[in-house]
């Protein structure tokens, strides 16, 4: 199966906050896509779409919509993420959802941070205020 290694551009920037060294509140999580903001407002996921994404260990790993991705990632300084590099397949799908899936995998890549909702939401930042939500599920056993 080909592989396409995306190189993550990340910022370094300093937040004030507590950090737990390595540990990640996210450790063990997995989180359904509902909808990114790229500028002109909230866009909801396409219907026929299931993005996703988990983190297990040092290791984030999801659907994009289309193609599957997964990379490591770090958590530092409070909320600042890191992630990346990371590899995925290269399915083609139809045109609507291969734009859908670039978005989302460009927002994962350069995402430095992130934020868990008291209601059950994960929100990924890039620099330039871009962001992809998710809600946390639990997958069936």
């Amino acid at each position: 199966m080909r592989q396409l290694v995306l190189l993550a551009a990340l910022a370094s920037l300093l937040l004030v906050g507590c950090s737990s060294g390595n540990l990640s509140n996210l450790d063990g999580t997995n989180w359904t896509f509902f909808g990114y903001d790229i500028g002109g407002g909230v866009v909801d996921v396409i219907p026929s779409t299931e993005p996703t994404i988990a983190f297990e260990g040092d290791t984030v790993s999801g659907s994009d919509g289309c193609n599957d991705f997964t990379g490591s990632y770090e958590i530092s300084s409070g909320n600042m993420i890191e992630i990346g590099p990371l590899a995925s397949t290269l399915k083609a799908c139809e045109a609507d959802v291969m734009a859908q899936a670039d978005v989302i995998l460009n927002i994962v890549s350069n995402a430095f941070l992130y934020e868990k909702t008291s209601d059950g939401q994960l929100i990924m930042r890039t620099q330039e205020a871009r962001f992809a939500g998710y809600n946390e599920f639990q997958p069936p056993s």
